[in-house]
């Protein structure tokens, strides 16, 4: 195993839902995820994730607030996930090369999805889900 790869991810949230994509490959393949990717040398954390966030979805973002610091650790990888409370301002809404699909999901819809659990965690820090998940 190599040493941790810093990552940033990104909470949308608008009035009807919350913006996630599924995932295409490792971790945790063909779960729904915050949008989310490796930071670049001489990238910051913010502009990570502004970028990743329309790679992966085609929304335009602006970043909020620092929602939290999770660590993804399974076989063979370990992502630093410093995760952002954002705001989307524009762009449409489409999937990326990277993920099988993007959507926005009410707060009801994310009790039936499979969600990865670094999701999971961050939407009960930002105090959106309240019950266990599938």
């Amino acid at each position: 195993m190599r040493g941790p790869l810093p990552s940033a991810s990104a909470l949308v949230i608008r009035e009807k839902g919350v913006l996630l994509v599924k995932r295409g490959r490792e971790p945790e393949p063909d779960k729904w995820s915050l949008p989310a990717g490796l930071m670049k040398i001489g990238e910051t954390a913010e502009e990570t994730v502004i970028r990743e966030t329309y790679e992966e979805t085609g929304i335009l973002i602006e970043v909020e607030d620092l929602l939290g610091v999770y660590d993804l650790i399974g076989g063979g990888y370990h992502y630093v996930v410093i995760c952002f409370s954002c705001r989307p301002v524009g762009g449409e809404l489409r999937p990326g090369p990277d993920v099988k699909d993007a959507r926005w999901f009410s707060l009801e819809e994310l009790r039936h999805i499979e969600l990865m659990d670094i999701t999971v965690e961050a939407l009960r820090d930002a105090g959106l889900l309240r019950w266990k998940p599938l």
